[in-house]
């Protein structure tokens, strides 16, 4: 079934994700690959998939350095990280260079680990218009929703409490 999305209005940030993105890449039945076949870079030069990360569910948050709703999230979404096992969350950078994704998580005291989406590809698999955008994937990789917009520490406790019942962060 296809996974519930929220999207908000967010101005620049959707004008810009939009520019990156195709009208299609936005439905979930456009025969698009599925999110967890997508490489992703590690900041170090290496790339992965969000298979690797199977066997537990997996919080990716979707971010850039020029987007202030993101860099105000990122402190909720490393306690959320640092508070659990059970849940893997990772932080994928859109637009910046692995060089400056690494250095503003850096300079921000990030913990979790940062990847970036160097061609889109994720994000259009995903189907995000906007940022921040957070999707929530099962143990098995499937995802179960993607939530356009910031969260507080709070409410993404609540939405992965919610969305993986049984798994306390």
């Amino acid at each position: 079934s296809p996974a519930h999305r929220t999207v908000p209005s967010l101005g620049r940030a959707a004008a810009l994700i939009g520019a990156l993105v195709t009208a299609g890449a936005c439905s979930s039945d456009n025969g698009s690959v599925e999110p967890r076949a997508v490489e992703i870079s590690s900041v170090d030069g290496g790339a992965t998939t969000l298979a690797s990360f199977e066997g537990r569910p997996v919080v990716v948050n979707m971010w850039a350095t020029w987007c202030g709703p993101c860099v105000a999230e990122m402190p909720a979404f490393d306690a959320v990280a640092a508070s659990t096992d059970a849940v893997a969350v990772i932080g994928v950078n859109v637009g910046d260079t692995a060089d400056e994704a690494i250095a503003f998580a850096d300079e921000l005291g990030v913990t979790y680990p940062i990847f970036t989406d160097p061609d889109g590809a994720l994000s259009t698999a995903l189907g995000v218009n906007g940022l921040p955008a957070t999707a929530f994937l099962d143990a098995d990789g499937t995802l179960l929703d993607l939530h356009q917009g910031a969260y507080t520490q709070e409410a993404l406790t609540a939405a992965i409490a919610a969305t993986f019942p049984g798994v306390a962060p």
